[in-house]
């Protein structure tokens, strides 16, 4: 059996991924969820909490970095679809030697980048580099509007 895990910083995000858990299950995936687990998520088979926080600074990040590393390991999943910011970061790093390891592929959906036309040059400095470094680690990117589609396409 195919396995994906969906990966977002609050469980709350899984109601964007309601439809698409939904049709992965009638395709006979097995279909997991992890977040920091503060609400139940409904439409998946196992539901993981690891010690992710939005904040890019919590150093809870360094613990649910190590907590999906190795649910990664234990579990071989097929795929990792990574939404938010924080799961999009922690989700990648830890998929990446599993990559080549366990043949994983990683989906990340940016719902928007921090850097944007008129965005803070603070923006650009912090969140440009470290998503330019992480394409490198990632299957596939999924954009929610034009601009970063091109942006997407263009630099990474």
């Amino acid at each position: 059996m195919k396995k994906i895990l969906f990966l977002s910083n609050t469980a709350n995000f899984s109601k964007f991924n309601r439809p698409y858990m939904r049709w992965f299950r009638e395709q006979g995936w097995q279909v997991d969820y992890c977040s920091a687990g503060e609400e139940q998520v409904s439409d998946c088979d196992n539901q993981f909490t690891i010690s992710i926080a939005r904040s890019p600074f919590s150093l809870k990040n360094i613990r649910a970095y190590k907590e999906l590393k190795k649910l990664l390991s234990e579990n071989h999943y097929d795929i990792l679809h990574c939404h938010t910011p924080m799961g999009g970061v922690i989700g990648r790093l830890a998929a990446k030697k599993l990559r080549k390891e366990h043949k994983i592929k990683v989906i990340y959906t940016a719902h928007g980048f921090h850097f944007y036309k008129g965005a803070p040059l603070l923006n650009w400095l912090l969140y440009y580099p470290m998503e330019k470094w992480l394409s490198h680690c990632t299957d596939v990117i999924v954009t929610i509007n034009e601009e970063d589609y091109e942006r997407a396409k263009k630099s990474f």
